[in-house]
């Protein structure tokens, strides 16, 4: 939003009213909070509402349930809207844990009928990943890695760094590797007792997280682990620079197979040597600037092998950091992938005046 702002767009953001925002440059018109699937209806209508209110020439948005408000709101304004796709949504949807497989395949296929019948009233859909854009090849698209801005990420003190710190940065969930992760970590405690793991984000089922409580006392290593909570945005980016190494242990399923984790660039950009899930993905971004160890995240052996392979050697490991710093300047930053959104837009503008 602050890439448009500064080419010369007056951005507005309409959304949830949130805990703290102290974006100064995009003023947000908020909605408040939804609870009930009812609720949650009634809010899309409220967001076309205050949509049609503000008079924009391109409206952009990115929750897929927002799909029937953004057809809507195309139709009310006959304005270019965009569709901002992040994740390969049927597959995000046989990922959910929670639901039984028959109610995934259900919700699958709904989803993927509704897409079909709402898509080409839209004016342009932005994708992340190749895999992703397959699904969309039909429609105006365009391909935006979702990058971190550059102005956001300081350049940090390396030498500040403690080998010793290792955080994960995210929602603490089982498909996300969390148990796995714990449970490679005890083998790095046992080689290296002056290690610490710090876990910045919360729980996101009370089930899981006893399971992850009970897992980390019968393991032993209560001392060794720290659980932050929910904490602000800047409160994080202070967990990564004191860090020297930052985790991504996402399991095998489906949408994280075809998809690019955003927290992989931010420990980038605050040069952190990565531990990373090795998918194809994965795979590139760590092995193109070598930032980092690819494993096996469904082995614990693999994910502490991966650890302290960084952990022993510290020279090495100022090395890595040194080029996750780099590889963020140079290819996974904002500044690249800005201009390509900028261009996107300017297309559907000129072909609305026509």
């Amino acid at each position: 939003m602050q890439n448009l702002n500064r080419a010369g767009y007056d951005v507005e953001l309409i959304a949830p009213e949130p805990e703290e925002y102290e974006d100064q440059e995009v003023p947000i018109i908020p909605l408040p909070k939804a609870g009930s699937r009812l609720s949650r209806l009634l809010l899309s209508l409220k967001a076309v509402k205050a949509a049609r209110k503000r008079k924009g020439d391109i409206y952009h948005f990115h929750d897929p349930e927002l799909l029937p408000a953004g057809v809507l709101l195309r139709i009310l304004t006959r304005k270019p809207v965009i569709f901002d796709v992040h994740e390969h949504y049927p597959n995000a949807i046989m990922s959910k844990p929670y639901l039984s497989k028959p109610v995934r395949k259900i919700m699958k296929k709904v989803f993927e009928v509704t897409e079909k019948v709402m898509l080409p009233f839209l004016s342009g859909i932005v994708v992340t990943t190749e895999e992703i854009g397959e699904r969309y090849r039909k429609y105006k698209h365009c391909k935006v890695e979702n990058y971190p801005l550059n102005e956001l990420f300081p350049a940090p003190d390396l030498s500040k760094k403690d080998a010793t710190q290792l955080v994960y940065v995210g929602g603490i969930t089982e498909i996300r590797g969390a148990a796995e992760l714990i449970e490679g970590f005890a083998k790095v405690v046992k080689a290296r007792p002056d290690a610490h793991l710090t876990f910045v984000g919360f729980f996101q089922s009370a089930e899981f997280e006893k399971r992850v409580m009970e897992l980390i006392k019968s393991l032993e290593i209560e001392d060794h682990v720290t659980f932050t909570g929910k904490v602000s945005y800047q409160k994080v980016h202070e967990y990564l620079e004191q860090s020297s190494i930052g985790l991504l242990p996402y399991l095998p399923v489906p949408n994280h197979v075809v998809c690019l984790p955003n927290k992989l660039f931010e420990y980038m950009a605050t040069g952190l040597a990565v531990v990373s899930s090795d998918f194809p993905n994965y795979r590139k971004v760590v092995t193109d600037y070598h930032t980092g160890e690819l494993v096996n995240p469904e082995s614990p052996e693999e994910i502490a092998g991966g650890m302290l392979k960084l952990m022993e050697d510290e020279k090495e490991l100022k090395e890595i950091q040194k080029r996750a710093l780099k590889a963020f300047e140079e290819s996974y930053s904002w500044k690249s992938e800005g201009r390509v959104l900028l261009r996107f837009y300017e297309e559907l503008l000129s072909k609305q005046k026509k």
